[in-house]
């Protein structure tokens, strides 16, 4: 489930995968599915310079708050329009509260759900910059600090706040912590997941 994160310029914002069965990935009205999220990282740690201001991150945007829906009403069955309410109908949240687990093969049900995304959200190329001395990072006009970026990358290695299903993760996720381990960034100098 999302997890709020603070910003350095707008307070405490939603992030992290809203629905076991896929990898799209939410910061606010922004959404990304988890490998373009790990593709982000890959561009970032194979920097060697302190600032990174050539980086887009592919998504889709949702213009009106209102059309992105709501998750508790979602996850109880009793909110199932606009877009997280029509994942729901599609992908409703387990009976059994053990099944509540991120699902490694998420990615499966991508094509489903980006045609959903398409009746509500725009395709776009989220800008993201490492500003000088790595010290904060900005994904669209979200400003993060060093710390807590490096917090978006251990929810999405953890599977997010219930954790991978058996504790298996998809292929992406693990090259993502090599990625990470051979780190050239000073954003992730000395980070391990």
């Amino acid at each position: 489930m999302p997890l709020v994160f603070h910003s350095l310029t707008h307070g405490p914002i939603a992030s992290g995968f809203f629905n076991i069965e896929t990898d799209l990935l939410l910061l606010e009205n922004y959404f990304f599915f988890a490998p373009c999220f790990f593709t982000m990282v890959k561009q970032i740690s194979g920097k060697q310079s302190h600032e990174s201001n050539d980086i887009d991150l592919a998504g889709y945007f949702i213009d009106q708050p209102t059309d992105i829906g709501n998750l508790t009403g979602a996850i109880q069955g009793t909110e199932l329009s606009r877009f997280i309410g029509h994942v729901y109908q599609m992908f409703p949240f387990p009976r059994n509260p053990e099944e509540f687990k991120q699902k490694p093969h998420g990615g499966a049900n991508r094509s489903v759900v980006e045609e959903l995304l398409s009746r509500r959200a725009r395709s776009t190329q989220i800008p993201v910059l490492v500003e000088e001395g790595a010290q904060r990072v900005s994904i669209a006009q979200f400003i993060f600090s060093k710390e807590v970026f490096r917090e978006l990358a251990a929810y999405v290695w953890h599977g997010g706040m219930p954790g991978w299903q058996d504790n298996m993760r998809p292929d992406y996720v693990i090259e993502m912590k090599e990625t990470i381990r051979e780190n050239r960034s000073p954003l992730f100098a000395g980070f391990e997941l």
